[in-house]
């Protein structure tokens, strides 16, 4: 049976944000005179905003901070620097368009926040594809609970039976999986390896029939 829709991951799969993220807390720590190596920065990018922060004070031993003040900065440097340069992968839009004139319905299933998603989407004339989004304010856990993708097929009324999700994480696979849908890994930047498992895997999104074949259309 065919898929009916297909729940793309917003980081890593539909934009290439993981220097912005790195940049945005990098900048944002230097307003506190701390040094953040790319490296440091980069763990930022598969953890949550708030549990990053965190932890950066706890290791500090500093009690009392305005965590809600300094990820609001940080949020502010990304979504500045997303308007700037959105960053879309190669692929994304040709593969978009694909897969609406098949039918199918689309949705994006993220830990990342709704405002960063709306203004990609924007800037690449994307707005109008997604019938749904599930962001971080939505969902009250991130992946790899599979939360995230129960609300989307709850909202778009949807077994999660009919729809495959694409994902470039071990963390975004394991929430997909426990929700009960079919998988593809994306690696981009990361090659096959036993992070994917027994995953159907598509190197890149630059293959538009090879990306639908994957995702079973």
């Amino acid at each position: 049976m065919l898929p009916r829709a297909v729940l793309f991951d917003f980081d890593g799969v539909i934009a290439d944000t993981e220097n912005v993220h790195i940049v945005a807390w990098q900048r944002t720590l230097d307003r506190m005179g701390w040094e953040l190596t790319d490296e440091a920065a980069s763990a930022a990018a598969e953890v949550d905003d708030r549990l990053f922060l965190f932890d950066l004070f706890a290791e500090r031993k500093i009690l009392g901070a305005d965590h809600d003040g300094w990820l609001r900065l940080k949020q502010d440097l990304t979504e500045s620097m997303l308007a700037d340069n959105p960053g879309v992968y190669p692929g994304v839009v040709p593969l978009v368009e694909a897969l609406r004139e098949k039918g199918a319905r689309l949705a994006i299933v993220t830990s990342t926040w709704r405002r960063n998603v709306e203004i990609v989407l924007k800037a690449t004339g994307l707005t109008d594809a997604f019938m749904a989004i599930v962001a971080k304010e939505d969902a009250p856990r991130p992946k790899p609970d599979p939360i995230g993708y129960t609300l989307a097929c709850i909202n778009m009324r949807l077994s999660p039976d009919l729809a495959v999700a694409l994902e470039d994480s071990p963390t975004g696979l394991a929430a997909a999986r426990k929700a009960k849908l079919k998988c593809v890994a994306l690696g981009h930047r990361r090659p096959k390896g036993d992070w994917c498992a027994r995953r159907r895997y598509l190197p890149d999104l630059t293959s538009t029939p090879d990306a639908l074949k994957a995702l079973g259309f």
